[in-house]
């Protein structure tokens, strides 16, 4: 069977989120990306809140969890990673934790916003994840400080689906994983 790396770096850094879309999908290690920063400025078509995209920036770098995932299985990740809806897919170089230096598909928000933010739910899954992989700390202070607000609409089922696979993860008080109110 093909496979493909994937850098993930947002709500698919949570194990069971990646897995629910790609079941093949399989924790190869972190790794993280120079050039780039994490941000929330990509506009969701679908919901009109915010969703992490790498954004060039030099001086930088993100960290992220690599997958290998069945190549059969790269449609269904476009599809949920809104492919041509605000995101392209690049390949982009990146360095395992274990020195290792490789070529993953990520994707990147291809017309970014300022001023975006992300639901509740969504920055939830994106901590869970970077919790799950251990990444640096650095890297997380820098997601937790990250403004939200919580989705108006609780029976969204992207909402719905996203709150499972924390639970799957674990976090049956999901909301625990975001600081304070914002």
């Amino acid at each position: 069977m093909r496979r493909f790396l994937y850098f993930a770096y947002g709500s698919n850094l949570l194990t069971p989120r990646l897995r629910a879309r790609c079941p093949s999908g399989r924790v190869i290690g972190t790794a993280w990306a120079h050039g780039y920063s994490v941000e929330f400025s990509k506009l969701s078509h679908f919901d009109g809140s915010g969703k992490a995209s790498l954004t060039p920036h030099s001086g930088t770098r993100t960290h992220g969890v690599i997958y290998e995932i069945s190549l059969t299985e790269l449609p269904a990740l476009d599809r949920h990673e809104g492919l041509g809806r605000g995101y392209g897919r690049a390949c982009i170089p990146v360095k395992l934790g274990n020195g290792t230096l490789a070529e993953a598909a990520t994707y990147i928000g291809t017309d970014p916003q300022a001023g975006l933010c992300p639901f509740d739910w969504y920055l939830a899954l994106v901590l869970a994840g970077a919790g799950e992989h251990s990444l640096d700390a650095a890297h997380i202070t820098h997601l937790a400080a990250t403004a939200y607000h919580p989705d108006p609409d609780p029976e969204r089922a992207t909402r719905r689906a996203a709150i499972d696979a924390l639970r799957v993860a674990g976090h049956h008080r999901w909301q625990d994983l975001l600081p304070g109110t914002v």
